[in-house]
Formats: C-alpha cells, structure tokens, sequence
C-alpha cells in the first residue's frame, strides 16, 4: 500500500460526553494518523481543558464562535494543507482499530475517488455491551441514497445489518459522520476559500459537497470493511416534533441550495412530476404542522445570489455527463 500523509479533524460542539472515546478510537488505529486536530466550536474553556491535558498529542482549535460543521471542516481542511488524505469525524463516532487503513486501502485502489465513506452502525460509544452486542447489529448509514424527487436519506438506516451491504459499490455521497476525503478532489471543488459551503453552516453538507464531486468526475465509494459506531441524537423514525428547530430548518434550507446549484436541467425537468410532489407536500406540512419553518423558504431570497454564482461556478467545471449523473437519482 502506497504511503500517504493521512489527517483526522473531529468536528465538536458541545459534545464532550463522546470526545474521549472518539478520540481513543483515533489513536488506536492500525494506520496512525499523521496529525489529529479537535476543532472545538463555541469553545468551553472548562469543559475542553481536561480533554486537552489528557490528549496533549492532539492539536486543539478552540473557536470563540460556532463555525458549523461547514465552517468548521474548512478551518481543519485548511489547516491540513500537503495532506493527501483528511478524515472527518463527528466526535459522536468511534472507529474500529481498521477503519482508516481500510478506508486509506480503499483510496488508493480508486484513483478517481474523491471520497470513502464505511459501514456506520448505531451505538452508543458510552455503553460497552452496545458495542460487544453478538446479535446483529442495527445500521446507521451505508452512504447516501437519492430518490427522484431529491429526497436523501442514509441507506439501511434502522436496518439489522444482515449482509446485505457487504459488497463495495460506488455511491452518490458518504455521510459526514466519518469520511476520508482526498486532497486533490478538495482542491478541484472549492469555491473561493470554502470546501464545504458555508452557507450550508451544517446539515446536507456531506451530500451538496459529493454532488459536486460527481458533477466534476469524481466518485464516492462505500467501503464495508471500514466499520465505525455512530450515536445520533435523532434518527429518521423518530417524532419530527422531537427534532430541534435549527436541525430542521438548516435541513429544508439546504435541500433547496443544493438544488438550486447542482441540478441539471435535463434531470430537473425528467423528475419534475417527482420533485413538485415533494415540494407540495412539504410547503402543506410546515403550514400546518410548523409554519415557524417558512421562515426557511423566506431565508432562501437572502443565499439565491450566492448560490447561483457558485452554481455558474461549478457548471463551468462539471465534467459529468446527464446520462452519469441521471443513474443516481432513483
């Protein structure tokens, strides 16, 4: 296996609870890390000091704001400047001893990736049976998976893992909770000093910066061999009344500012039927059930400018053909 620069950036804010195992896992990898940064957002100083002294190897980014998890990726993405591979971490996720050398395995048998992303399962890192459980295990995300009308969800999320994504495959996108991303493909989607779009501040992130990818030639891989537990404070069966109102507005937010700058027309106008429905039924659901929401579909007036220069941006460079880009969009 050729010998690459390898970094891990943990994304954190406010879970401190998480931290110590996350990074625990980090360094017990059979592919040692060649810099580990805890980007630390929102910083509390009485908090994040024991983790520090306890973790003197690991350099500590405390920011004063809250970057998001775009802001934030980008801070760490910069810092990292001549390394080739960087692996992001939600600090709610503890990898398997393998899952970087599987994921790095991964990336340098794929010229053309761009990003790697394995098999999540759910747990709570906090609780040793969980993770020691001989039944089967409950999945969390096997990569991303996009119907026609632009719904994404995390593919086998509540699923007992049976096999069933055992095989290696190209994917659309890798979800953000644990991803290795390779320099060069950073390098070709970023748009003025940004990586992610900071627009996006968190949520769909992940999928608008593989969307890009792919619109420019590069793919995502799932690699099942790379296994890594994942907590998420609210999973997809959940009560929506349950999720935080910033989740969800950040979430419609950006379903839409992914559209407006990576669709193309050809596949908009294939799917409309599809995508119309979808849009129909959301605008009915947030009048209803949580008109505090239109507040998201009002925002959009505010980001359409910037995004449509960014989308102007990205189809100048796009590479990918309808045909290439159409077989995702199921």
């Amino acid at each position: 296996m050729a010998t690459s620069r390898v970094t891990v950036g943990i994304i954190n804010y406010g879970d401190y609870r998480h931290l110590p195992l996350c990074l625990d896992s980090v360094k017990r990898q059979s592919l040692k890390a060649d810099l580990i940064t805890l980007l630390d957002n929102q910083s509390c100083d009485e908090a994040i000091a024991p983790i520090a002294s306890a973790y003197p190897e690991v350099r500590l980014l405390s920011m004063r704001e809250n970057l998001g998890y775009s802001g934030g990726g980008n801070r760490i993405i910069r810092e990292a400047a001549g390394y080739d591979y960087i692996l992001l971490l939600n600090p709610d996720a503890v990898l398997d001893p393998r899952c970087l050398e599987e994921m790095v395995i991964a990336m340098d048998s794929a010229p053309g990736a761009g990003a790697v992303g394995g098999k999540l399962v759910l747990g709570d890192p906090q609780i040793e049976s969980d993770l020691d459980d001989a039944g089967p295990r409950v999945l969390d995300s096997t990569g991303h998976l996009v119907f026609r009308n632009r719904r994404v969800i995390d593919r086998g999320h509540g699923e007992q893992d049976l096999g069933q994504y055992d095989r290696p495959e190209a994917i659309f996108s890798v979800c953000g909770a644990a991803v290795l991303f390779r320099r060069a493909m950073l390098e070709e989607v970023r748009i003025g000093s940004e990586y992610f779009d900071e627009d996006f501040f968190a949520y769909k992130e992940d999928v608008d910066i593989c969307w890009r990818a792919q619109l420019l030639g590069w793919s995502s891989l799932y690699h099942p061999a790379a296994t890594a537990y994942h907590l998420r404070g609210w999973k997809r069966r959940d009560d929506r009344r349950r999720v935080p109102w910033i989740r969800k507005y950040h979430s419609f937010k950006n379903h839409y500012l992914m559209m407006i700058k990576n669709e193309l027309p050809a596949l908009f106008w294939r799917d409309f039927l599809p995508i119309l429905w979808l849009g129909v039924r959301a605008m009915a659901y947030i009048s209803i059930m949580e008109p505090a929401l239109w507040r998201s579909v009002l925002d959009l007036r505010k980001y359409w400018p910037g995004a449509q220069h960014k989308r102007r941006i990205i189809m100048g460079r796009r590479r990918a053909s309808v045909e290439m880009m159409g077989r995702w969009f199921v």
